[in-house]
């Protein structure tokens, strides 16, 4: 008995990045693959200057791979996901892969995702992201977070395969609304859960992500938990309404303002850098809850 081929599309959206999408391009050309698996890349990029179409006419012959760029004039990350998945269905991919352009794959990453998604009986499968600083050095890590075949408790586009079922069944696009506040990826897997979708951690299949020197700064760590938060209450709107966001959220800002005032006092009298990071990101999230609430929201995207 024969098994069918499996025919993958590895979706990529990119925005001015063109020396991390090349490293990217060229990890994914030393995958290992997954028996009778076909793989083909797609590429969008949001830049209508096509600043990654070099970057892919230099890296397209040294491929054994199809590799497909698209531009997509829409400014917005929703946009541009949603672009990947209109080419990924046209390619006829049965599996959808996503990864960002500042990441790159361990050789096995794809190997191993399928290995849990057919283990599981899966429609989507996620694992770990491994941040690491411009010098290599890792700066952190979601290994371990879970075990094989555990559900997560979110999903996002940094790690994921799965099936096409999402879009073609289900209907599952990425949402518009949050085209340039982020945190789409998220609200995307968690309607997918709502339509019955089965998903598991995969604790070996691994992605790396470059950490640049700008997004290492105490002010981006602020921005980044900031804007995450206001994005956690927008969704929650979305779903239950601004009435139940206040009931949920209201007793979140007191206790992470709380935890920020007490986690700070402990760096004053112990001058730990993680004691100071953990002050500041307790404090942002706070503050991006009530900003939330007040309708207060910044297009990180723009």
């Amino acid at each position: 008995m024969t098994t069918a081929t499996k025919f993958v599309a590895i979706c990529i959206a990119t925005y001015k990045r063109p020396a991390l999408l090349s490293r990217c391009l060229h990890a994914i050309e030393n995958l290992i693959l997954p028996v009778k698996t076909e793989i083909l890349v797609v590429v969008v990029d949001n830049d209508i200057a096509k600043t990654g179409k070099q970057t892919i006419d230099e890296t397209r012959s040294g491929l054994s791979m199809p590799l497909y760029y698209f531009v997509e004039d829409v400014r917005g990350i929703a946009s541009a996901r949603n672009r990947l998945l209109k080419e990924a269905v046209a390619k006829k991919a049965e599996y959808i892969a996503f990864m960002d352009d500042d990441e790159f794959p361990e050789k096995t990453w794809l190997q191993n995702a399928f290995l849990i998604l057919d283990k599981y009986n899966a429609d989507v499968v996620t694992g770990p992201v491994v941040a690491l600083s411009e010098e290599g050095e890792v700066t952190s890590t979601t290994q371990g977070k879970y075990t094989d075949g555990q559900a997560p408790r979110k999903v996002s586009t940094n790690n994921v395969l799965f099936k096409i079922k999402l879009v073609t069944t289900d209907q599952l696009q990425f949402d518009l609304r949050l085209n340039l506040t982020g945190g789409e990826d998220f609200e995307y897997f968690d309607r997918s859960l709502t339509k019955g979708n089965k998903h598991v951690w995969a604790e070996d299949a691994v992605v790396y992500e470059t950490i640049v020197k700008e997004r290492t700064t105490k002010k981006y760590l602020f921005y980044r938990h900031f804007t995450g938060a206001i994005n956690n209450v927008i969704q929650y709107k979305h779903n239950k309404g601004a009435l139940a966001a206040w009931l949920h959220f209201f007793f979140k800002i007191i206790g992470k303002a709380f935890g920020a005032l007490l986690t700070f006092i402990t760096y004053i009298f112990t001058f730990n850098k993680k004691k100071l990071e953990k002050s500041i990101v307790k404090l942002a999230s706070s503050l991006g809850y009530m900003s939330g609430l007040l309708n207060i929201v910044i297009e990180r995207y723009r």
